[in-house]
Formats: structure tokens, C-alpha cells, sequence
């Protein structure tokens, strides 16, 4: 019988003590409801795969239309099944699944598996029915995989709960998982890893989603202990909040996640009132999050599968410094421009190390990378001596070996440099990747049984060892950053009135950022008398719910210096106004300090539909929209991210003070930064969109202001 693990979390544990996710992955009976004679049928496979991949606990295959099954007792119904089952496979009609469904819950079945399509993903009827099944399914505590699932397995156990015909090959178990939104797709990644000799372990198809979604699966197998690492092949997700907390459980675990997002175009966005809205789309914060969050976000699968199979091979590293040594010259120049293209170090080898292995091979290339150059043929004994010099260096971390096609053609070389470069791995205990093809001989199968992973593109190679030297290096600074948010006060913010610019600006000054003075005046003798209190220069704007945009209807006048000025400048733009926005409610004129000069930057808030409140930070002018010179995050932010998004911006080093000019007030900005992230998630209920456009940062430490604001809020029908 498959014994479960008693260290995969319970949280929502049944009455039983089990986590209903693990009968995906570690039933010890199995209702196959639906079931064939048919082996290459839907209902027969999922047996046919049980038996070959030696599952040994309980299989009961359910039809009314046989007596057995392969040798297997047949049951006309799951209440009919003598002993408790802990996982029920649905492999019948759609318009049988609810009556189904029923009589695993009056079994006391604790997750279904629906293989069926027919529901969500056929319209408006299918969604009903799905959502039928959905409250049938909670009101008798039964979690639901799918429909439309081509299921789960656990290779390791021989758990193969899945029709798909990947199973056809043998596959190797191993410490990778994979989760999929995609079925097809996910058995095809699975196919591929087969092919490269990769062990996955777990393996699961979340088909329509009705109610285990991708991200309890993902909090699962990150908690799994014989999980190094998860593959997630993604579409679209549908809580933010649950998937950020299994990223955080990643980080927690040390298991990293390796995602590819697909559908990355933002169609259909509707075009919103700030500049941030704009800017921000769907994309924009699934690659914040990511980011923030430590996944390791491929375009591709073989990118993916290079990062698996160095965890497959337990290589993770250390740190960004890397040796090489290479057969070729060129092979040599081309990894090291990999390395620094990829964010990794290339330390040079001290003179005295250089020297001597001068004197062993006086036309070798010996600073790192090390050019073994073709003598290698004539006396492959120092290659020991040019790789014990590199491994025993305290400032590099890994060892990328270039041997190309010599190995597998030139047998007596190579056994000899697997052999050293084996022993050397062991010994030094520092990961090693090989860039060559050794062929399916001796030299392979010593590459293999030594733990060192070969791949035959460069460049890829060096991608995969810094994605996962990322990782790890940004893995604590994540956790701690993640930590100190945990203790923000995130109480939420009752809505107030804030659908003009004084409205928003009051709003933002009540909860600690900064504004301009600014007084309302409802006359050009209020403007005057205001600009006299304020003091000039002052500018003039008009304080409407209705124009978001002012300098589009001419409402904004800039560096008045006298009361006749101002009185003229409150006529103008009233005229102004009524022209070209007659419906506009125009609620005063603005008569705000002239700020003094500085950088403009702009600040927002956009409610993500999947992450909630994001938060941006970029140049003011043209450089966000124009030049999409910005940054992104998902709120809230402690300082240390705030700093990271400034420095993101291409236009930093103008923060930083250029020909002449000194820096700005930059850690006023980060405090800016910390602070209206932590508005966003107190007040995520109601505003859905924020805008400061200008922040202006000041120099010689005087802080930052705001200049304008801008909130737009949901629907009163929403909160």
C-alpha cells in the first residue's frame, strides 16, 4: 500500500487528518468511475497506466456494463465499492457527472478527479452546470480537480490517475513537478523532460479550474519534501492573493518555481483615466510579481527544462562566479560574454596561478577562462592541474567545462577529463555543467553516475546557472523584505471624497505624504487673496471631478507673480473651461505654491484584477508612457523594494544629480514609495485607480511633494 507522508501540510485537512489535495498525488484507493475494457479508451487507460507504473493500492473500476475489469472486480456504482476510496476518477458524460458527484459524497470520497469536458469552456449552460457542481460538491466537502482535467500523477508511487497517452513511454521519477493549466501542453513538457532523462516526480493538469485551482496545487508540491523544484506552465490566474502565497511558501521551502506565462497580451484593456492605468497592464503585473516574489519567469520550455535539469542534478549555486575552461578559444570568449550578459562574474585567476600553469602549457589562455587549447589531446594528465587551480579558488562558485564534441569522439580523452572533472566536483563539493556531447558511451554514463549535468548550447547553459544563481543570492533579501511588510499596519481605509484634485491631495496629506499648499478660491478675489496667503509664484488649476486631464482644456496656469495676473489667469481658465468641457462641474479654482525646481516623477496605484493594488514608480514627462522608462510592484512595499524600483529606471543617475546638480531628496521618494503602496492595500476595496503626476523631488534633502493627484474610484455597487 502507498503510505502517506505524514510532512505534506494538513491545512484544510478533512476530518480524516488528510489534505484533500494529497489523494491527487497519494490515494491508496482509487474509484475509476466510467471505466472501459477499452484500455486505450479514456476509461481503460487510466488503469492500463496503474498497473504498468506499480501502484499498489486499490483499484476499483465502476460500470454497470461489466462484472470485471482486467481481473479487477467491476462496480455498478461508487456506493457499492466495500472499502473507503480516497480518490474517484470521473470518466463519463457530462450530464452524468452531478449524480455522480452524489454518490461520491454519500461514499465519503474526499476529492473527485473529472476527466469529462462538456462544462465551462462550452458557454453559459457548461458554466452552469460547473457552478451546480461546484456548490454540491462544498456543501458535502468533496474538492473537485478539474473538469476537463487530464489529471494528476505521482511517478514515484505509480500513482498515474490520467488517461493522457504520455504514458505510453516509461518515465523516470525524480525531484521536479510540474503543474499545468494546460493537459496537453503539460504531457507534452512531460514528454520532453522524458527525453532529456529528467526525473519529474509530481505531475498534475488543473483543466477548468471550478475549484482546485493552480495555486493550492503549487502550495502543495512546494511543501512536498522530495520536490527540488516546480514547473508551472500558466494562462491566466484567477486568485492573486493564494498564488502569491504559495511564492512565498516556495521562498520559504527553498524550492524553486520556473514559469512560463503565456497570453501575455493586455487585449481588450479598456483605456483608463491616469497615466498609471494606462501603463499598467495585465503583463505589466504578472512580471512584477514574479519578480518580487523570486520565480524564475522562461519564455521558453527549453529554458525551463535547462533550469530542471540542473536542479534534477542538484546544482545550485552558490554564488555568480564562474570558472571555465574550454577546449575552444572561441567556445572560452563566447560562455564568458554569456556569463556577463546573464548577470554572472568571470573572476580573473591570480598571477601566481596564472604563472604556473604558464609553465605547464606555455601557449595556453590561463586568466579565466582557461584555453586548454589542442595540447590537450597530446597530454590530457593537465587538465587535473588547470582544474584543480580553477576549483580551488575561494571566488568562484561554478564551473562551466567546454569540451564540445570531443568527448564522445575521442573515448581515451574523454573518460579521462569526466574522470578528473567528476572527481574534482566531488571533492570541492562546488557545482560543475559540461557544454558537450558525450554520446551514449562510457564517458555519458560516467557523467551521469558523478552528478554533472552536460547541455550542448552555451549560452543556454549559462542562463540556466543564473537564473538559479538568482535565486538563490535574492531568496533571503525576498524573505526579508516579505517579512517586514507582515507587519504593516494594513487596516483598512473607509472611502472618503476624493473625485477632484483638493479631494485626492487632502486624502494623500491625511494618511502622510506630502502636498503642495494649495487654497480653493470661488472668485478672482479669492485667487488673488489666496495667492497672497500662499505666496508667489502660484499656479492656478481648475478643481473639477470631470477633467482629469487639465492642460487638454487649458485649466492649468503656471508662474504668476501678482494679483492681476492671478485674477486674469481664474477668468481665462473659467472661459476656457465652458468652451470646451460645458458639462464639466467645475468646483473652484486651485491657487497652489509654485514648487521649487526639482525631478518630476510619477507615482500610481492600479488594482490589478488577479494581484490587487499595484504600485509605480517612474520619470515624470515623457519618460513613462513614451519611453516606458518605469517600475512595478505589488503593494504593499517595504524600503529596500521602493530603493530597488527607483534604481530600475533607466533615468536614474538624473536622481542621482547630473552636470552639475545635485542629487534629489531619494530617500524621501523610497518613503513616498513605502507609503502609498500601504494606502493602496488599506483602501483596495474602493480605489481602483491612483495617480500622483507630479511628484517633485527636491533637492538638498527637502523631500518630495505632490503636485497633483488623481483617484478614481469603483462603483459605490462594488464596495
Amino acid at each position: 500500500m502507498v503510505e502517506h507522508n505524514d510532512n505534506v501540510p494538513l491545512t484544510d485537512s478533512d476530518a480524516s487528518g488528510i489534505h484533500p489535495l494529497a489523494m491527487l498525488f497519494r490515494a491508496r484507493s482509487i474509484a475509476l468511475v466510467g471505466a472501459s475494457q477499452a484500455e486505450d479508451s479514456v476509461g481503460g487507460r487510466p488503469i492500463k497506466y496503474l498497473r504498468k507504473y506499480g501502484f499498489e493500492g486499490q483499484i476499483y473500476p465502476v460500470s454497470p456494463r461489466y462484472d470485471s475489469i482486467g481481473g479487477l472486480q467491476c462496480y455498478a456504482s461508487v456506493r457499492d465499492i466495500p472499502g473507503s476510496v480516497d480518490l474517484a476518477l470521473l470518466a463519463v458524460s457530462a450530464a452524468r457527472i452531478p449524480d455522480v458527484l452524489e454518490d461520491c459524497a454519500v461514499k465519503g470520497v474526499p476529492t473527485v478527479l473529472i476527466f469529462s469536458s462538456g462544462f465551462a469552456e462550452l458557454g453559459d449552460e457548461g458554466r452552469d452546470l460547473q457552478a451546480r457542481l461546484v456548490r454540491e460538491a462544498r456543501q458535502h466537502g468533496v474538492r473537485i480537480c478539474g473538469p476537463n482535467s487530464m489529471g494528476t500523477m505521482n511517478l514515484r508511487s505509480g500513482l498515474t490517475a490520467t488517461f493522457s497517452a504520455v504514458l505510453e513511454r516509461d518515465h523516470k521519477p525524480g525531484p521536479i513537478a510540474l503543474i499545468s493549466q494546460s493537459g496537453m501542453y503539460g504531457a507534452y513538457i512531460l514528454a520532453q523532460a522524458t527525453a532529456l532523462d529528467l526525473g519529474l516526480g509530481l505531475f498534475a493538469t488543473t483543466g477548468n479550474e471550478a475549484d482546485i485551482e493552480l495555486a493550492e496545487l503549487l502550495d502543495y508540491v512546494v511543501h512536498d519534501p522530495e520536490t527540488r523544484a516546480v514547473l508551472a506552465y500558466v494562462e491566466q490566474l484567477r486568485d492573486g492573493d493564494a498564488f502569491v502565497g504559495s511564492a512565498e511558501a516556495a521562498l520559504e521551502q527553498n524550492r524553486p518555481i520556473v514559469i512560463i506565462k503565456v497570453g501575455k497580451s493586455d487585449v481588450g484593456a479598456r483605456t483608463a483615466q491616469s497615466h498609471t492605468g494606462a501603463i499598467v497592464g495585465s503583463h505589466e503585473a504578472y512580471e512584477a510579481v514574479f519578480r518580487q516574489y523570486g520565480l524564475i519567469a522562461v519564455d521558453t520550455v527549453d529554458e525551463m527544462l535547462d533550469i530542471a535539469q540542473l536542479v534534477d542534478y542538484g546544482v545550485f549555486p552558490k554564488g555568480k562566479r564562474v570558472g571555465i575552461i574550454s577546449l575552444s578559444g572561441g567556445a572560452a570568449v563566447m560562455i564568458a560574454d554569456a556569463c556577463v550578459a546573464s548577470g554572472l562574474e568571470v573572476p580573473t585567476l591570480p598571477v601566481e596561478v596564472q604563472a604556473s600553469l604558464k609553465e605547464r602549457v606555455p601557449f595556453a589562455g590561463v586568466a579565466n577562462p582557461i584555453d586548454a587549447t589542442g595540447q590537450l589531446f597530446n597530454d590530457p594528465d593537465f587538465y587535473k592541474d588547470f582544474l584543480g587551480a580553477l576549483v580551488d579558488q575561494p571566488d568562484i562558485d561554478t564551473l562551466v567545462l567546454f569540451f564540445g564534441q570531443m568527448i564522445g569522439y575521442v573515448k581515451n580523452l574523454g573518460t579521462t577529463v569526466v574522470s578528473e572533472s567528476v572527481n574534482a566536483a566531488r571533492e570541492s563539493g562546488k557545482p560543475f555543467a559540461m557544454v558537450a556531447m558525450p554520446g551514449d558511451g562510457r564517458a555519458a554514463q560516467m557523467l551521469k553516475e558523478g552528478g554533472i549535468p552536460h547541455f550542448t548550447d552555451p549560452e543556454r547553459t549559462v542562463r540556466a546557472i543564473a537564473a538559479l544563481a538568482n535565486f538563490v543570492e535574492r531568496r533571503e533579501t525576498l524573505l526579508d523584505r516579505l517579512r517586514r511588510t507582515r507587519d504593516l499596519d494594513l487596516s483598512p481605509i473607509a472611502r472618503t471624497d476624493v473625485d477632484t484634485e483638493l479631494g485626492a491631495k487632502n486624502f494623500l496629506a491625511e494618511h502622510g505624504l506630502r502636498v503642495a499648499e494649495e487654497r480653493l478660491a470661488r472668485s478672482p478675489e479669492d485667487a488673488a487673496r489666496h495667492a497672497d496667503a500662499v505666496g508667489y509664484p502660484v499656479v492656478l488649476k481648475v478643481n473639477s471631478p470631470d477633467i482629469a486631464h487639465k492642460t487638454e482644456v487649458d485649466a492649468i496656469k503656471l508662474g504668476l507673480s501678482n494679483k492681476a495676473e492671478v485674477g486674469n489667469a481664474f477668468e481665462e481658465i473659467m472661459r476656457a473651461v465652458k468652451d470646451r468641457r460645458p458639462d464639466a462641474e467645475v468646483r473652484g479654482i486651485l491657487v497652489q505654491e509654485m514648487i521649487p525646481a526639482g525631478i518630476e516623477l510619477i507615482l500610481g496605484v492600479k488594482r490589478d484584477p488577479v494581484f490587487g493594488p499595484m504600485i509605480l514608480c517612474g520619470l515624470g514627462g515623457i519618460h513613462a508612457e513614451v519611453l516606458r522608462d518605469y517600475a512595478v510592484r505589488r503593494a504593499p512595499v517595504d524600503q529596500d523594494t521602493a530603493a530597488e524600483m527607483l534604481s530600475d529606471l533607466r533615468g536614474y543617475a538624473l536622481l542621482e544629480g547630473t552636470r552639475g546638480k545635485g542629487p534629489v531628496d531619494i530617500e524621501s521618494v523610497i518613503e513616498a514609495i513605502v507609503n502609498l503602496s500601504q494606502i493602496a492595500v488599506r483602501a483596495r476595496e474602493w480605489i481602483e485607480e491612483l495617480d500622483i503626476n507630479p511628484l517633485i523631488a527636491l533637492r538638498d534633502e527637502q523631500g518630495c511633494v505632490v503636485a497633483d493627484a488623481l483617484i478614481e474610484c469603483a462603483p459605490l455597487s462594488e464596495v
